[in-house]
């Protein structure tokens, strides 16, 4: 259906879009453009079945969004985040400041990690990648409300494990 040059001409127009997507997700620019390569692999390698999808920039999102969520879930990506969450922390004041951030943020990141999978997903957009409420309902395709109340849900279960832990190590 779709000959190369076709192809470039319907495509290439959404790649702007694309990667924004998938760096506002990933919040990594080398990742977002590895992610957008991939979308356009896959939209070439099912090019004969995209004659019946109405909105080509619409479906190519959401390729992406998947694409994006998958490195999400992933363990590898789940290890260079914690890794990147941690290093990236802002300097406190003194180093004994800087160290109790860092095992804090450390630990959060390790709690956020227990949460169940849709909560999860939900924290690290909202808290790690900075999505609005409105980004990650276009991505999700979820009722804002039910994002409010998973994000509720897993706020509460952070915070209270959290503080759980911290009492016991203070006793």
């Amino acid at each position: 259906m779709f000959d190369p040059q076709r192809f470039k001409d319907l495509f290439l127009p959404f790649h702007g879009h694309l990667y924004r997507t998938a760096y506002r997700l990933l919040n990594n620019g080398s990742h977002a453009e590895d992610v957008v390569q991939d979308v356009f692999v896959k939209l070439w390698s099912m090019r004969d079945k995209l004659g019946t999808v109405k909105n080509l920039e619409a479906y190519a999102t959401t390729v992406t969004r998947n694409l994006c969520l998958d490195i999400l879930r992933s363990g590898a990506y789940k290890a260079s985040l914690n890794g990147v969450s941690v290093s990236e922390l802002s300097t406190a004041g003194t180093s004994t400041e800087y160290m109790d951030h860092k095992d804090s943020l450390h630990q959060i990141v390790k709690l956020v990690e227990t949460l169940p999978e849709r909560q999860k997903e939900l924290f690290k957009m909202r808290y790690f990648n900075e999505l609005s409420l409105e980004e990650i309902r276009q991505l999700t395709g979820l009722n804002p409300v039910n994002i409010r109340v998973q994000l509720s849900r897993a706020l509460k279960n952070v915070k209270e494990q959290f503080e759980k832990q911290n009492s016991h190590e203070k006793k």
